[in-house]
């Protein structure tokens, strides 16, 4: 029984560090979740070669990037990992065995928003690449409420549609779910109390 015992000890003993060195490693693999978008720039290196090393790309309004050997190819909403991929497999398939493809962001695009009427500081603001931002906080980011503001006139128009908001229904919601989260180019707009 006491050799079982010791036995298994040493299994464990085994067993984890090996499962901890793959948590790691796994966690070296994760990549920004972030999505490319038209105007950002990603460079790309095929590691051992040199005429596919350091190549700049620039995501074209139509979502694409041009690449030596494969021509256009489509960028736009993946993940810099699955451009990694497609890129890989896609000169796997002809030109080189097994090539190891990296992508990396050297510029995002300008992500701005407007916010106007009754703030303390309208203007534009940048947007956080890496992080989303709802839109209790992007009042906040531009000083917050005036006095003479509507709580109930929170407009926010994205691509010629407006939608509006209640600022203390938007205050409450902690569910991310339920937040509205803002996106480039939209345009904040609070308006003026009557009384």
């Amino acid at each position: 029984m006491r050799i079982l015992i010791l036995a298994a000890m040493a299994l464990a003993m085994w067993v984890l560090p090996c499962g901890a060195a793959e948590g790691k490693a796994a966690a070296g693999r994760v990549q920004s979740d972030y999505r490319l978008q038209p105007e950002d720039s990603i460079t790309i290196s095929v590691v051992g070669e040199a005429t596919l090393t350091d190549v700049p790309r620039k995501v074209t309004s139509s979502g694409t990037i041009t690449y030596p050997y494969l021509g256009e190819v489509k960028v736009v909403n993946k993940t810099p990992a699955e451009v990694e991929d497609e890129i890989r497999t896609l000169l796997d398939k002809d030109y080189i065995i097994n090539p190891q493809v990296i992508v990396q962001m050297k510029e995002y695009r300008a992500r701005r928003i407007t916010v106007l009427g009754e703030v303390a500081r309208p203007g534009v603001y940048d947007l956080p690449v890496e992080q989303r931002t709802d839109l209790v906080r992007a009042i906040a980011g531009a000083g917050g409420l005036t006095k003479i503001a509507s709580k109930s006139k929170i407009e926010v128009t994205r691509a010629g549609k407006t939608e509006r908001f209640n600022f203390d229904e938007l205050k409450k919601t902690e569910d991310p779910e339920k937040k509205y989260w803002l996106q480039p180019d939209d345009v904040v707009s609070v308006g003026e109390s009557i009384f």
